[in-house]
């Protein structure tokens, strides 16, 4: 049996994809955490964009739920910092507000990049599941992908690294003694 095949399969724990909700009230963040909690979602909350900017320092999330008009650092400025570190560079935002938004503001929104979507309130519940859920999802089968991808080119060091053993182990059998046939 090779190296490869003696490996035993380590049972992992099932994969939970962060999501963050930064909003200044309380009971939407609450109530966004009762919709979104699930087995395979963990939910951090922000009370602003500072502390939500602090938590990315910490995670890496799948979605941020981010709250548009909040004191001390808005939504949009909050999405930009996001958007100026490399590793949060990606992760959807979602942008919740209370209030009706300019069309300036929502436009603004989308420019910043990254911004999947503007829901208002009252939020239909089923569709910020589906659509938390569908992010999630696809962010824990990116992550899988570049589990596998890691373990794939560790596995590929090695047998290069055998690889070059046996070339150098060639020489060494082709000049050994000979017998006269």
């Amino acid at each position: 049996m090779s190296d490869s095949t003696k490996r035993m399969e380590v049972p992992r724990e099932i994969a939970k994809a962060k999501i963050l909700i930064v909003d200044d009230t309380e009971s939407n963040r609450k109530a966004f955490r009762t919709i979104l909690e699930t087995p395979r979602h963990e939910v951090l909350e922000a009370c602003d964009g500072l502390e939500a900017l602090q938590k990315l320092m910490e995670h890496d999330f799948a979605v941020i739920l981010l709250d548009i008009r909040m004191p001390n650092m808005g939504g949009l400025e909050t999405a930009q910092n996001i958007r100026a570190r490399k590793r949060s560079r990606h992760t959807p935002i979602i942008f919740l507000s209370a209030y009706d938004s300019t069309p300036a503001e929502v436009s603004k929104g989308y420019v910043i990049g990254g911004v999947i979507d503007y829901l208002f309130s009252p939020v239909d519940s089923e569709m910020l599941r589906s659509k938390v859920s569908f992010l999630t999802e696809l962010y824990l089968r990116y992550s899988e992908i570049e589990r596998v991808l890691l373990e794939l080119r560790e596995q590929n060091q090695i047998q290069a690294g055998r690889i070059q053993e046996l070339q150098e182990l060639l020489p060494k059998i082709a000049l050994g003694p000979h017998t006269p046939s």
